[in-house]
This record gives structure tokens, C-alpha cells and sequence, in this order.
């Protein structure tokens, strides 16, 4: 792997690391609702980050290079995931504009209605990564889904319905009671995803070393971490600290995709 490539995996881990030590070492000190959000607007500016970057490497693409449009569709999906995590800003901080708060068919279309932005970001990303592998698949290598692979995916179908049986045995009478429905839509879209990026990472190993299994591998790596947030927040008050936990993971999963998408323009770059 090229050195350049090497020093920004490490940059990543150790800048992944340290926040995640900060937060869990001040949340002693702190409450932790203001450690939560300030780890969130971390979280926020590195999906932009990662936006800006898979952008980037979309524009380094020829209009006709066949692997355009699944770059397309990935960055058009840390978009919509970047202007969901802006609405809930918004919220955390009490910042919704009174045009929107005042008037009640706003006010549902901006509270239940754009949460359903995650889904739809879900949706682009799988569009990308299914046009990867199908791209992988079609150069006729005869990539194979390894034990592990399967173990993994046969985990993950698993998640919804843990879930929904969390949320269902732990809650009572939740405020939002859509936010259950959400969860579950949300958490078996995103195993579809994690299952696609773990066929990449074990087609690019399959392939031998270099850059590719580590960019598809932090990608499977940070879809695993985004559906593990769901069950996180499924536990609620019965897990101490449940909203650091669920917060920590969408860390991991940010800094996985702008890992991802910054080794893949490293890689247009040089070539």
C-alpha cells in the first residue's frame, strides 16, 4: 500500500480513538447529553467531510467511467444522511424555525416525515455498493462468499427483529410511538447494506492486498457500527449511558466512511 495511504489509515485511527477516549473519559465530569451532542457535531462535521471527499472523487471520474454512477449514488447518500443529522441539530439545540414548530402539518412532516431521510440515504448507498459488486462480479474472477461472510450476514438478520423485541419488552408507552417503526425499517435496510459491504470487502481480499480490501472493509466495518447504533438506542434507559454508546458508533461509522471515500480519491489521484 502506498505510504501516503498508509499514513492517512493511521491519522484516521488515531483521530477515531482519541475522540472516542475524550468522550467517555469527560462524560465522568459532564453530563452526558452535552457530552453526547458535542460528540455529535464531531460526528456531523466529518460526514461532511466524507461528503465533500466522495464528491471529489466523483469529479476525478471521465462522464462514461463505469464506475461514476455507484460513486454518484454513495455520495448522494452521505448527503441525504449528512441533511437528516442537520435536522436533528437542529432539535437538539431547540433551533427549528417557528414557521415550522408554529404550524402542526410542518411540524409532522419535519419530525416524523425527514427522519425517513436515514432510509432513503440507505437506499442511495445500497444503489452504489450493488452497482460495485456487480461490477466486481461481472469481470468474471468468480468471487465466492467465504464461512465468515456468511455467519456474518446470517448475524445481521438477526438485528431487526432483536430490535423490535427490545424495544417492545424495555419501553412503555414511548413518547414517539413511530420511532419503534422507524427503528426497525431503519435497522433491516441497514443490514442489506452491511451485508453488500462485507461481499465487497471479502471480493477485494479475494483479489490479494492492497488499498481495496481496506476501503471496503472500513465501509462494511461502519455499516456494522451504524446497525449496532440501532440497538443501542433500542435499549434506552435500561442501558447506562445508552445515547453515548449509540452516539459513539455513529462515530465510527462517519470516520469509516470518510476513511473510505478519502483512500478511494487517494487512489484516483495517483492514478
Amino acid at each position: 500500500m502506498p505510504p501516503r495511504l498508509v499514513a492517512l489509515r493511521r491519522g484516521a485511527l488515531v483521530a477515531w480513538t482519541l475522540a472516542l477516549a475524550v468522550a467517555w473519559t469527560v462524560v465522568a465530569f459532564v453530563p452526558v447529553n452535552r457530552v453526547r451532542l458535542g460528540l455529535f457535531v464531531a460526528t456531523l462535521v466529518v460526514e461532511a467531510v466524507a461528503v465533500a471527499t466522495a464528491f471529489a472523487g466523483r469529479r476525478a471520474l471521465a462522464a462514461d467511467d463505469p464506475g461514476r454512477p455507484a460513486l454518484t449514488a454513495i455520495a448522494v447518500g452521505l448527503s441525504l444522511r449528512t441533511a437528516a443529522e442537520v435536522r436533528l441539530l437542529l432539535m437538539y439545540v431547540d433551533a427549528v424555525p417557528s414557521v415550522i414548530r408554529d404550524d402542526p402539518r410542518l411540524w409532522a412532516v419535519f419530525f416524523f416525515g425527514l427522519r425517513y431521510l436515514y432510509t432513503a440515504a440507505d437506499v442511495a448507498l445500497l444503489v452504489g455498493l450493488g452497482h460495485t459488486l456487480r461490477g466486481l462480479r461481472s469481470t468474471g474472477l468468480g468471487f465466492r462468499l467465504r464461512p465468515v461472510d456468511v455467519v456474518v450476514m446470517l448475524s445481521l438478520v438477526t438485528l431487526p427483529i432483536g430490535v423490535h423485541a427490545l424495544q417492545a419488552w424495555l419501553h412503555e408507552g414511548p413518547a414517539d410511538p413511530n420511532i419503534m417503526l422507524f427503528r426497525v425499517i431503519s435497522t433491516a435496510v441497514g443490514a442489506v447494506v452491511t451485508a453488500v459491504c462485507v461481499a465487497l470487502a471479502s471480493a477485494a481480499l479475494q483479489m490479494g492486498g492492497g488499498a481495496w480490501p481496506w476501503i471496503w472493509g472500513v465501509a462494511a466495518a461502519a455499516a456494522i457500527a451504524r446497525v449496532l447504533a440501532f440497538v443501542a438506542a433500542a435499549t434506552g434507559p435500561a442501558l447506562p449511558h445508552a445515547t453515548l454508546v449509540e452516539q459513539s458508533l455513529l462515530w465510527t461509522f462517519a470516520c469509516g466512511w470518510l476513511l473510505a471515500a478519502a483512500m478511494h480519491r487517494r487512489l484516483l489521484a495517483a492514478g
